[in-house]
């Protein structure tokens, strides 16, 4: 059975390889003994490898030692997650946090605590795996609108009462924003993923939380822009107290390694300092998009986020396009089936604060040149 499997997934180009990392810095990976540019890495901001993340990634381990040792209501909550929700309550005027272990995890926690087999979910066709997972834990009913479809998402919510809505604020493979102030006012409760907004979306990095303050619930992944790991789920006293004492996914597991939201303080205060990181990656956005319209690329979409894919005619020639690009010692995403739609194979591109004019330029040459070969 998991031959057949395995042989039919290789015939389908949807095999998938790992390819271990020897090092980075700024815009450069090391892999496979040579030097590539990553156009794949969704630290937007270049804060993993900060100098004073690093820093304070270090203190942590002095002061706490490396894993928490146990589950969060047991001995593993530190005074470091503390700080963390307490931060990021304070800089996106929320009423109470919790510290969750990945995205994932949060929205699992999150989703299968607040609704049931009784409960009505809403929600984009295009959300992301975890959020279908969480869906499904929850056993809820379920119904999907078109992505992006305000119309028919205010449809479905109309049809409920008072059913759970949920989005993602940027989409991760499509690149586009959601219209959020539009679903906030619809009679649902929202729950929002906001891992591709924070940091990058708005004037100081608030993303949705700088306009949208009726936000039910709004999960922070930690591991894009702020370039550390786990995620903040934030909202009114009632809803975080409910998914504290309810989520699985927080309490039966061992908690975050504290040194790790020790370092995340630091990523959080550097982040909101050093605004030219935002303001910069918005200069190569605008650059990208423009060098794409030049060279006659449709993206799937030309919004001001850093994430652009572009629609390649099958997966097998989605791979041949990351191949040639890798012999020219660049480095994109090849994303195929399950992680978008079938026939929906595309190259996806990050872009990061600290990537060059020239390096998008040679990228955006060389992938003129792959799509017209192919």
């Amino acid at each position: 059975m998991q031959t057949k499997l395995l042989d039919k997934h290789k015939s389908q180009f949807l095999f998938r390889h790992r390819h271990p990392i020897e090092g980075r810095d700024d815009a450069m990976l090391f892999m496979h003994g040579k030097s590539v540019v990553n156009f794949t890495s969704n630290d937007y901001l270049n804060l993993a490898n900060h100098p004073d993340v690093k820093k304070a990634f270090i203190e942590g381990v002095q002061t706490y030692g490396l894993g928490s040792g146990s589950a969060n209501f047991v001995s593993g909550y530190f005074k470091s997650h503390k700080l963390l929700e307490d931060a990021f309550c304070e800089f996106l005027n929320r009423d109470r946090a919790i510290l969750f272990n990945s995205g994932y995890h949060a929205n699992l926690g999150v989703i299968s605590s607040l609704a049931n087999k009784n409960s009505v979910i809403i929600a984009d066709k295009l959300c992301h795996a975890s959020i279908i997972d969480g869906i499904q834990l929850s056993r809820a009913k379920y119904y999907r609108y078109r992505h992006n479809d305000m119309s028919h998402a205010e449809y479905l919510t109309h049809q409920h009462d008072n059913p759970l809505l949920i989005t993602e604020s940027v989409f991760s493979m499509q690149g586009n924003l959601t219209d959020i102030k539009k679903l906030a006012g619809l009679k649902a409760r929202l729950i929002v993923d906001d891992a591709h907004g924070i940091g990058v979306v708005g004037k100081t990095g608030k993303s949705i939380c700088e306009t949208q303050h009726n936000i039910a619930c709004l999960v922070t992944p930690l591991g894009k822009a702020l370039g550390s790991f786990g995620a903040i789920v934030s909202g009114s006293e009632d809803i975080v107290e409910h998914i504290l004492q309810f989520a699985r996914t927080y309490y039966f597991t061992t908690s975050l390694p504290p040194s790790v939201s020790h370092a995340t303080l630091t990523s959080l205060k550097v982040m909101r300092e050093e605004s030219w990181r935002r303001e910069t990656l918005h200069h190569l956005i605008n650059f990208f998009i423009k060098g794409s319209s030049e060279r006659g690329f449709s993206l799937v979409s030309s919004d001001q986020t850093p994430i652009k894919s572009i629609l390649v005619a099958s997966n097998m020639k989605a791979i041949e396009i990351q191949q040639k690009l890798l012999e020219k010692n660049i480095l994109v995403s090849c994303i195929r089936p399950p992680t978008v739609p079938n026939n929906a194979s595309r190259i996806r591109i990050s872009l990061n604060c600290l990537h060059t004019e020239a390096q998008i330029t040679q990228l955006l040459d060389e992938l003129s040149y792959e799509i017209k070969s192919c």
